[in-house]
């Protein structure tokens, strides 16, 4: 039987319950490598672990805890034997005009998006040192928005600053191959979850400003993507996924209608 591309490699899949967490680590285990599944709700994980298969495993984290962050990243390097890659895929989206996000959604939005994001960089650190392994950040396409999107400040402004936390990051520590995956509008369920009766009009309002230009991508495409940088034989760097076009009535339909939604 032919070996995949990411054959026993190691890696630890931060917010792996759902959306593209959860494909990114079933991805990565149908290219034969071994997975430390990471969420806060554990046993959404079971079921992934299971399809997985040997060597996968289901660890607690919530990333706006250090303690669960560290003890998280612990728990993958002794079950795994080591980590070899870093996958990092929470974010938290909230819907709003910027005048009425309170302090509360901006320290969930930080401590979610870049806080997180540096608390289990920092643990798994020399993990990836020793092998000169690979970390992996989900930016987004809508930080290059000018002006920003409506209705989406914190969450722009947190993958602006993700983005410069990870080349911060990559300066410090060059053994380490860091990327960033700014992707486009991906149907992971976070849309279709708000009940902020404001977003319809803040999506018109996107497509008709020529934000929106495409369907939303599925997760399994945004996952093919971390395969290939973790197993491309160099680092790359940064990496930009857009849907392909589609007129504003199928965007719509895919925000607000799809079976995810």
């Amino acid at each position: 039987m032919a070996k995949g591309r990411l054959q026993d490699r190691k890696v630890l899949v931060v917010g792996a319950s759902s959306g593209i967490g959860l494909a990114s680590g079933q991805a990565i285990a149908a290219e034969g490598g071994r997975v430390a599944f990471a969420a806060r709700r554990v046993a959404l994980l079971e079921e992934a672990v299971a399809a997985a298969g040997a060597g996968s495993v289901a660890l607690a984290c919530d990333v706006c805890d250090p303690a669960s962050c560290e003890q998280a990243v612990d728990q993958a390097a002794e079950a795994l034997g080591g980590l070899d890659a870093l996958v990092y895929t929470p974010g938290v989206t909230l819907y709003n005009d910027i005048q009425d996000m309170d302090a509360d959604a901006w320290r969930l939005t930080l401590d979610t998006n870049v806080i997180g994001a540096s608390l289990v960089m920092s643990q798994a650190l020399p993990h990836l040192e020793k092998v000169r392994g690979k970390a992996v950040f989900f930016s987004s396409i809508s930080i290059d928005d000018q002006p920003p999107r409506r209705g989406m400040a914190p969450y722009v402004v947190s993958k602006t600053a993700l983005e410069t936390l990870v080349r911060a990051w990559q300066g410090e520590h060059q053994s380490v191959g860091f990327t960033t995956i700014a992707m486009g509008d991906t149907l992971s369920g976070k849309v279709g979850e708000s009940n902020n009766s404001r977003l319809p009009d803040y999506v018109q309002g996107w497509i008709e400003k020529g934000y929106m230009y495409g369907r939303l991508m599925e997760a399994e495409s945004v996952a093919a993507q971390v395969v290939n940088v973790l197993s491309s034989p160099e680092t790359v760097r940064r990496l930009a996924i857009t849907p392909q076009y589609a007129d504003a009535d199928t965007v719509m339909e895919s925000v607000f209608v799809s079976e995810d939604a």
